[in-house]
């Protein structure tokens, strides 16, 4: 038996390359599910029309949307924080400086993902001991399961599409009239190292409850109600109907040992409190960034021993433009990023800087300092004049560029406590400011002007690409792993996660993490 630990992105993609080799399979999760009385509420949605949805229904839904986490508000699902909610009272985190972290959800934060994905190019894993040759059959393969929204543009020739089934979505007039903008500067633009296109998007053609596809109701950041956007626990329901799977969830894995050409993994129930042993042939860990760099230290008996964790840099940036869309509140639209602007300047870093434009949505003023949030309610009459003119850039910066947080599991008798402090790097403001000053500086090509006294930056791990606290080497030492995620020491635990990444590069972390354990759990007859 092969045991996957986690049912988020990494440990669905790990576990469809283990099944579809005909290996048994068993899935371990703590799988916690959205709240029944909001699942109530969703299903009421998607058995009516959006022109017919009641007031009380979708406020139920967007309640809660202003919940803080860093000073922007958390990405919730169907107005419930489950993807986010820990019943493991017994290993605390205590966090300086830091933002990160875990879920123990049933899919895991893919509940709650922006869906944006984008590969990684050679330049900018250039550190890391395989190459994106190796990631390429990998990209096309979970492309197939997880389905692309997406056109062919100028970011193909940088990034590969890796999907010849893709589709594409309607973008909003906002986007198409910046799209048009950048077109006719698309020449000045490259000369200034800015490639752009439209978003790449982990959103299906259509689905048993939208059989036409995306209704453009605008409830992206909220949950779509027709489980468009993509969810690995879609995924782990098809898993669920093959013979040679099984999910087992209220599964809180405390531990994993080898010996004797075996594997042990020591559970706990957090609702009995029943401790329970798996032993099989192989461990595949896919628990995320802050709950695999835990059981890793636990596994290993790595008490006090620091460990470091990359993280790429998040930070939000309004953009104004000089001539405004109407009627953006009216508008049906998608709310998930529009468009992908890649910026290649080795003045502000020697790595791809992605940014991602948001058009109008309305957690506009829960996004925006509440000096701008109280100009656009004194002006409520003009106010839909100012929004559309209103976007909003979402940006990486490398893990090069970013701070790191330092990791450590103390023991005090039965109890464990992760410690997180944040290590601040020089680079990080530098490459910010250069990059609004980029940006100001093509506001003539873009017909857009950054609003930089409103940007906010994010606290290290906030952005949810964190990871490479084990990270993969040629020849691995303490705290390493080698190119199949094997921690030093061991050979049938595997670590499949962005736990191995050796650094972070900017265009977002998820279809790389995919792509990854799908290339190491299809190495299982070779090792």
């Amino acid at each position: 038996m092969n045991y996957v630990i986690g049912s988020g992105l990494a440990g669905v993609s790990c576990a469809y390359a283990l099944v579809n080799k005909g290996l048994d399979v068993t899935m371990l999760d703590m799988g916690l599910e959205l709240e029944a009385e909001r699942a109530r509420i969703v299903q009421e949605l998607r058995a009516s029309e959006p022109e017919t949805w009641r007031e009380g229904v979708l406020n139920a839904l967007k309640e809660n949307a202003s919940l803080a986490g860093g000073g922007l508000p958390t990405k919730l699902a169907y107005g419930s924080d489950f993807a986010y909610r820990t019943t493991d009272s017994r290993i605390p985190v205590q966090a300086k400086g830091a933002t990160i972290s875990a879920s123990l959800a049933r899919g895991g934060f893919s509940n709650v993902w922006g869906a944006a994905v984008l590969p990684y190019t050679s330049a900018d894993i250039s550190d890391w001991p395989i190459r994106v040759e190796n990631l390429a059959p990998h990209y096309e393969a979970v492309l197939g399961f997880m389905q692309l929204a997406a056109q062919q543009d100028d970011l193909e020739a940088v990034f590969p599409l890796y999907s010849g089934a893709h589709h594409d979505l309607r973008p909003s007039r906002q986007a198409a009239a910046l799209m048009k903008d950048l077109g006719a500067s698309r020449a000045a633009l490259r000369a200034r190292g800015v490639t752009f296109g439209y978003s790449r998007l982990a959103v299906r053609r259509c689905s048993p409850f939208a059989q036409a596809g995306c209704v453009y109701c605008g409830l992206c950041m909220y949950g779509c109600p027709y489980e468009l956007i993509y969810n690995s626990a879609t995924t782990l329901e098809e898993l669920r109907a093959r013979g040679n799977f099984r999910y087992l969830s209220d599964v809180f894995v405390e531990r994993v040992e080898e010996s004797r050409g075996s594997v042990s993994v020591m559970v706990r129930s957090t609702r009995s409190n029943e401790r329970r042993t798996f032993r099989g042939s192989r461990a595949y860990i896919a628990c995320g960034a802050l709950s695999t760099t835990r059981l890793l230290l636990e596994s290993l008996e790595a008490y006090d021993q620091s460990v470091i964790m990359r993280d790429s840099q998040y930070f939000v940036l309004p953009l104004f433009r000089f001539n405004g869309v109407s009627g953006v509140r009216e508008e049906r639209l998608h709310t998930l990023a529009q468009i992908f602007l890649e910026i290649e300047d080795r003045g502000l870093s020697d790595h791809t800087i992605h940014l991602q434009v948001y058009t109008y949505n309305d957690l506009y003023r829960a996004v925006m300092p509440g000096v701008v949030r109280k100009m656009l309610d004194r002006w409520e009459g003009a106010s839909g004049a100012v929004l559309g003119r209103l976007l909003v850039v979402q940006g990486y910066l490398h893990s090069d560029d970013s701070a790191t947080i330092g990791v450590r599991l103390a023991r005090d008798g039965e109890r464990r406590t992760l410690f997180l402090e944040a290590r601040t790097s020089r680079k990080t403001a530098r490459a910010i400011r250069g990059i609004v000053s980029k940006l100001t500086g093509c506001r003539r090509l873009t017909k857009a002007l950054p609003l930089s006294p409103f940007m906010h930056i994010g606290a290290p791990g906030r952005g949810f690409h964190s990871g490479g606290t084990f990270p993969m080497r040629r020849e691995p030492g303490k705290y390493e792993t080698d190119i199949l995620g094997r921690p030093s020491g061991f050979r049938r635990v595997h670590v499949v996660d962005a736990t191995i990444f050796p650094s972070i590069p900017a265009t977002t972390i998820s279809l790389s993490v995919m792509a990854n354990a799908h290339r190491i759990a299809c190495a299982h007859s070779e090792i």
